[in-house]
């Protein structure tokens, strides 16, 4: 809760602050729609020992759909702020050492191979700064708050061995379910840049998105690490 408030007043701050700034200068608004493809991954950061090695990983392919207003405050510093459908997932298959998991009956730590299968729909807001470097060519960094609308986080253990602290048992294949324990909400920071490759309408962005909450609650022990939400998004957009 205190991050939560920390990223919504650091949002107004920011907002507040460029709002006022040269005022006498005469603004300039642009308005965006984008669709993109969140790259990434919802995992510890940075990734723990007891992870020995992905074996695979496939990425969610449904689109992250996003508007956006952009007021420019001179010909080089703007603000904007946004509304995203954002989708973010993927699938991948690890080999774990003394990896420490809980639900049900399996309960200890477990070397082996666990598939995840994680899956999330969020509603940001982000708030963003903006720098023009070129006419056609701008950075930007800032903040987002999301709202989870569904998700899916789930996977099996396979081909491996469970230590319980007190007995030690071969496991053939344990399937989980942590769905219903996802945390409802998000936020974290985002730095990226904007492209305007041909003309002034045909927009391309790339944003890294950095999740500061673990997706599961503070009190979660179905797995010892926080998983947190880590994706690059590419974006194609108009500019109206």
């Amino acid at each position: 809760m205190k991050l939560n408030l920390w990223i919504i007043r650091s949002c107004l701050a920011l907002f507040c602050a460029l709002s006022f700034a040269e005022e006498e200068l005469e603004s300039v608004w642009d308005f965006s729609a984008k669709i993109g493809i969140n790259l990434g991954g919802t995992m510890p950061f940075p990734m723990p020992g007891s992870i020995e090695k992905i074996e695979s990983y496939s990425l969610s392919y449904v689109p992250a759909i996003e508007a956006e207003a952009l007021r420019w405050i001179n010909k080089k510093v703007g603000i904007s702020a946004g509304i995203r459908s954002d989708n973010k997932g993927m699938k991948s298959t690890a080999k774990v050492k003394e990896y420490s998991m809980n639900f049900e009956d399996f309960q200890g730590r477990f070397r082996g191979t666990v598939d995840t299968e994680a899956s999330f729909n969020y509603l940001g807001l982000p708030i963003l700064a903006h720098y023009a470097l070129k006419e056609n060519f701008s950075v930007h960094a800032g903040a987002y708050y999301a709202y989870l609308l569904s998700g899916e986080f789930k996977g099996a253990t396979f081909d491996g061995v469970l230590n319980s602290g007190t007995d030690i048992m071969n496991v053939n294949r344990e399937s989980y379910d942590f769905s219903k324990e996802l945390r409802r909400t998000d936020a974290g920071f985002i730095i990226g840049l904007n492209f305007l490759p041909y003309n002034e309408h045909l927009l391309l962005s790339f944003d890294f998105n950095y999740g500061l909450m673990s997706v599961f609650p503070s009190d979660f022990n179905g797995v010892s690490d926080e998983m947190q939400n880590v994706y690059g998004k590419f974006s194609v957009g108009y500019l109206f």
